[in-house]
């Protein structure tokens, strides 16, 4: 089958889908707001009724038969209202009166005078200060039959009196909810009519520019094996010239990743034996001086390591393998990480707090983890106030998984960038040095956290708003949540 058809063919799927999903709204709403409408008339014009006949109410004029010949006399006024295409020649509507105590004093059908209505909603509600509405079908198997009933207060000298209610039969309104329905079903024709031509314009041109895209992919690299669609020919026409130049193209972007992603990964450890290195130039003593040596030490290794390990990912990720997860102790891990920064940690004065209840142990990929949490606490550092805060939280929220919290004192990320910060190359400048980073760090630590089943998030936080913190200021919340046993 040529795409041609099938984009014609779901076009006109979907205007069905549509058309349907008209029709049922006009259900839904078009319908009760024509009768809320009628509601808002019928309300006015109890109130107004209301108003006029509180006298005869109160000198209980409304058994007369003069005030019913009044009342009879209004009712069936002849009317030649031409209401858009209806014509409207009678009042539909009936009105009953009762005293303070909900029993009927007047009856406009001359049916129910003398019975207690105080029972009903419109009467029941309305002596008790409250808008009083009902709707009573005469035949309880037939909706058409239902009559709307809105009541109104009548005071008298500012004393309530009684109420009137005013009865409308839904069926007056029904013709103008059939013209409605004619209307639409003629406009809904024609709407599909023209939809299915203008799906028919569009399903050529993307069958013209599918086409056009196919020869000038030929142009540019031969024909080679590609995925085969059914029913689609010129999407495998497509695919298979644009496959090779794939292909081709893939190694350059692939290279070009991970050299951008090595030059992230390198930066933190170069930093950290920066820092020792000017820390050791000052007359320290000779523990302390040991100290940054270890520290100079093992950040070279972990270049080392971290340069083999790319290099190695970057086979294993050709190959398609999976991540090598090991047990190992996470809290001796932040341990570890911790140490690696304490150099920077101390530059800033930053008071480091690290809570976590127990020894806590999973199964993970230990470089990544190792990375991930690297890079979660360097860009705290990095954005944490002078003298402020790192706090660093380790805790079972089930039997199943982990949460590791880390939270910055210092200013908020801007609500534009909270939806870009997993981005690749998105960077925010550093407090500090004003300079932005390759952005590839925390989208290496959504990319790890997902492949391991697990979630990362990053919020802003007023102060005094951490559970695991008695008092801080306001600052950034890094929440990572883990299976431990990641298989």
């Amino acid at each position: 089958m040529s795409i041609f058809i099938r984009i014609w063919f779901f076009f006109g799927l979907i205007i069905l889908l549509g058309l349907w999903f008209i029709s049922y709204t006009f259900n839904q709403q078009v319908k009760p707001n024509i009768r809320q409408v009628v509601e808002d008339t019928l309300a006015e014009n109890a109130n107004i009724i209301a108003m006029l006949v509180a006298e005869d109410v109160y000198d209980n004029k409304v058994a007369n038969p003069e005030f019913d010949q009044k009342i009879q006399k209004a009712l069936n006024r002849k009317l030649n209202a031409q209401i858009w295409q209806h014509n409207k020649k009678d009042i539909s509507q009936q009105i009953y009166i009762t005293n303070a105590n909900g029993r009927i004093i007047y009856d406009s059908n001359h049916l129910v005078v003398g019975q207690d209505y105080s029972k009903w909603n419109d009467v029941y509600l309305t002596l008790r200060g409250k808008y009083g509405v009902r709707s009573t079908r005469s035949d309880p198997n037939k909706p058409e039959s239902s009559t709307m009933y809105i009541a109104a207060p009548i005071f008298y000298e500012q004393k309530l009196i009684g109420i009137v209610s005013i009865g409308k039969p839904n069926s007056s309104v029904q013709p103008y909810i059939q013209r409605a329905e004619k209307q639409l079903s003629k406009q809904a024709v024609l709407v599909s009519l023209i939809s299915l031509f203008l799906a028919s314009l569009v399903a050529y041109w993307l069958k013209h520019s599918i086409d056009r895209v196919r020869k000038y992919a030929q142009n540019l690299a031969p024909v080679n094996e590609a995925p085969h669609f059914r029913s689609a020919k010129e999407l495998n026409q497509v695919t298979t010239a644009v496959e090779m130049m794939r292909e081709k193209l893939e190694d350059k972007a692939y290279v070009e990743h991970y050299v951008n992603t090595l030059t992230h990964e390198l930066k933190s450890p170069l930093t950290a034996i920066q820092a020792s290195a000017e820390l050791l130039k000052d007359d320290l003593p000779l523990n302390d001086q040991q100290q940054f040596a270890q520290h100079i030490e093992s950040q070279s290794k972990r270049l080392k390591n971290l340069i083999d390990r790319m290099l190695l990912l970057t086979r294993l990720e050709n190959a398609k393998q999976n991540l090598d997860p090991q047990s190992f102790e996470l809290t001796k891990l932040i341990h570890i990480v911790i140490d690696q920064q304490k150099s920077l940690i101390q530059q800033k004065d930053i008071q480091l707090i690290f809570k976590t209840s127990k020894e806590i142990y999973i199964c993970a990929d230990y470089f990544w983890i190792h990375q991930t949490l690297n890079n979660l606490i360097d860009n705290a550092i990095d954005f944490s106030k002078t003298s402020g805060v790192l706090a660093i939280n380790i805790a079972e929220i089930s039997s199943k998984d982990i949460q590791v919290q880390i939270f910055n004192e210092g200013e908020y990320i801007p609500d534009y960038a909270l939806e870009h910060i997993f981005e690749n190359y998105f960077s925010l400048p550093r407090p500090s040095t004003s300079q932005r980073s390759s952005g590839i760090g925390l989208s290496i630590v959504k990319n790890v956290i997902h492949q391991h089943s697990g979630t990362v998030h990053i919020q802003n936080i007023p102060e005094n708003n951490i559970e695991f913190l008695e008092q801080h200021d306001a600052g950034v919340l890094a929440s990572i949540t883990l299976p431990k046993n990641f298989t």
